[in-house]
Order: structure tokens, then C-alpha cells, then sequence
């Protein structure tokens, strides 16, 4: 039995269920990421957990950061290797990391209604790809197939305010239309549901519209709605925006914030947002909508009575 199957072995059989799916399925990112460069993952050195974290900080939250770098660590001293993420290499890299990813996060800029339809007029046109020596122009059926699959995955992303690890982990079985046209998203992994109870979202009729036109007439219900990464999906939704002409600075975080600017532009209260967005601190929505909730605060309130008396 080789080290890594010792440290699967020991974290299956160790801590409370939910630790141990949380550990197992961030053990197992690690053991991926480690093969396909060819660094040892048990037992793995230092470098390899900071150059790890360096590259799971393009698209992961501060607290995934952490949770990672413990998982490694416990996988470790669950079969009596030295904790590789103990050192303070590794505890240097990652508080970096965490200030760089938390700046990053609030400051992604929102993907709005408005920036959808953007997208939306814009993604299947035709793009230059290739290499800085042979570019080539994509087809038109390529450039339509690439472009329905951002609409949906930028409209999917905002109507059911998914973060990025949803987004990749959603099947076509979690997804049920409604008479109406809209649809019902059953989450099933979330961060947030430890006890994996699934959480019921709505989807909008032009989003289910958007899902249809990607859907393969044989598509198996448990096949992933967008098989692609975290980072790969990050990296789609900034290129779609870039070709929109709307900017730097969109990522995987951003229809999510979008939405919540939306929902909170409309009148929606703190407590509405942490309950569509499934934030259990006011902290992060309330940040997203600072703008949006200035001209209903105090001040706002203090004027707009002066001007009923006057």
C-alpha cells in the first residue's frame, strides 16, 4: 500500500462525516494537481503545498485556501508524515495568498443585467484563436457553440447567484422546468450545506431558455451541465466580457455579485440577499451592495422626510 493510499485510508476513517468528505474531496484536488506536475503528494514538501495554494488562489475563496492547506496537513499527520503545511513557508505563502484573495473577491466587478445582455450580443461571433504564430478565426458553428455555453453559464450563474464550485459540480438531473418555463436548481453541493440536505433556487425562464440550447438531445441526467473547471470557468466569463467590450477585472465571482447588486437595486433587503446568495453572515452582501444601499440609509432617509414636511 503506497502513502497516499495509507492517507485515504486514514482520512475515510477519521472526524465527523462532513469533515471527511470536506478533507477527502480537497485531498484528492491536492493528489491531482501534484500528479499532473509530477510532485510527490504524499509525502509532499512544503514548496509543493505553497506552489499548490498559489495556484488554487486564481479561483478560490481565503476560506477554501485554509481549509485546503488543512486538509493536506491533517492527511499527513494522519499517518505519522511530517505536516508539510506546518512550515512557515507555507504559512507565509498563505497569509499573501489570503489578503490578495480577499481584495480580488470584493473588488470583482459585478456582472449586472446589463452586462449580460452584452454578452449576450456579443458571444457567438467569430474570434481569432491559436498560437502567437498561427492564428485562425473560428467558425461560425464553433464561435455559436462557445458562445451559447457562456450565455448559459453567465445567466445560470446569476439567477441561482452559484459559486463557482456549484457551477462546476451542477447535472442536468438538478435541474427540473417548471410549467411556467422557469426552472428549479436543486444545489446539492454547497459549502454551506455540510449535510448535503440540497437547496431548492430559481432559475428564470430566459435562463432555462439559455440551458435548453446547450442541452444534447442524448444528454445523460447525471452528466455535468458545464463540464469545465473552476478556472476554466472563471476564465470564460472574463474573456466573454472582454469581447463585450466591458472591461477588466470580471471573473467567476461575478455574476454572483452582479445578481446581488441587481436584487438589492430592486429593493431587496439584507436578509432576502443572504438568503439567495446562501451567505450566513451579512458581511460579504452587505459589502457587494454597499452602492446600492446608500441611498436608502440613514442619510437618504433623514432628507427624504424633509422633503415630505416641506
Amino acid at each position: 500500500m503506497t502513502a497516499q493510499d495509507r492517507v485515504r485510508q486514514a482520512l475515510a476513517a477519521s472526524g465527523s462525516a462532513s469533515t471527511r468528505r470536506a478533507y477527502l474531496g480537497h485531498w484528492s484536488a491536492f493528489e491531482e494537481w501534484a500528479r499532473e506536475r509530477g510532485h510527490a503528494a504524499a509525502p509532499a514538501t512544503s514548496e509543493t503545498v505553497a506552489a499548490h495554494l498559489a495556484h488554487l488562489a486564481k479561483t478560490a475563496s481565503a476560506a477554501t485556501l485554509r481549509v485546503r492547506r488543512a486538509a493536506i496537513g491533517a492527511a499527513h499527520r494522519s499517518v505519522d508524515l511530517p505536516d508539510p503545511a506546518a512550515t512557515e513557508l507555507v504559512k507565509r505563502k498563505l497569509s499573501g495568498l489570503v489578503r490578495s484573495v480577499g481584495t480580488s473577491q470584493a473588488q470583482a466587478v459585478p456582472l449586472t443585467e446589463k452586462a449580460l445582455d452584452a454578452i449576450r450580443a456579443t458571444a457567438c461571433l467569430r474570434r481569432v484563436g491559436g498560437g502567437p504564430v498561427r492564428r485562425r478565426r473560428e467558425s461560425p458553428e464553433t464561435a455559436r457553440r462557445r458562445g451559447l455555453v457562456d450565455i448559459a453559464l453567465c445567466s445560470v450563474m446569476r439567477d441561482a447567484l452559484l459559486r463557482l464550485e456549484e457551477a462546476a459540480s451542477l447535472t442536468w438531473d438538478d435541474i427540473v422546468e417548471q410549467e411556467d418555463g422557469s426552472g428549479l436548481l436543486t444545489l446539492h453541493h454547497s459549502k454551506t450545506d455540510q449535510q448535503a440536505a440540497g437547496a431548492p433556487l430559481y432559475v428564470g425562464p430566459q435562463a432555462m431558455r439559455d440551458l435548453a440550447a446547450i442541452k444534447l438531445a442524448d444528454a445523460d441526467p447525471g452528466s455535468r451541465v458545464f463540464p469545465l473547471s473552476k478556472g476554466q470557468i472563471s476564465r470564460r466569463i472574463a474573456t466573454a466580457a472582454h469581447y463585450a467590450e466591458l472591461g477588466e477585472g470580471f471573473s467567476g465571482h461575478s455574476p454572483r455579485i452582479g445578481m446581488a447588486q441587481d436584487l438589492s437595486a430592486n429593493g431587496a433587503a439584507l436578509p432576502e440577499l443572504m438568503q439567495a446568495g446562501r451567505w450566513k453572515s451579512t458581511a460579504m452582501p452587505a459589502l457587494y451592495t454597499r452602492s446600492q444601499t446608500a441611498g436608502r440609509g440613514a442619510v437618504a432617509t433623514y432628507y427624504l422626510s424633509k422633503q415630505e414636511t416641506d
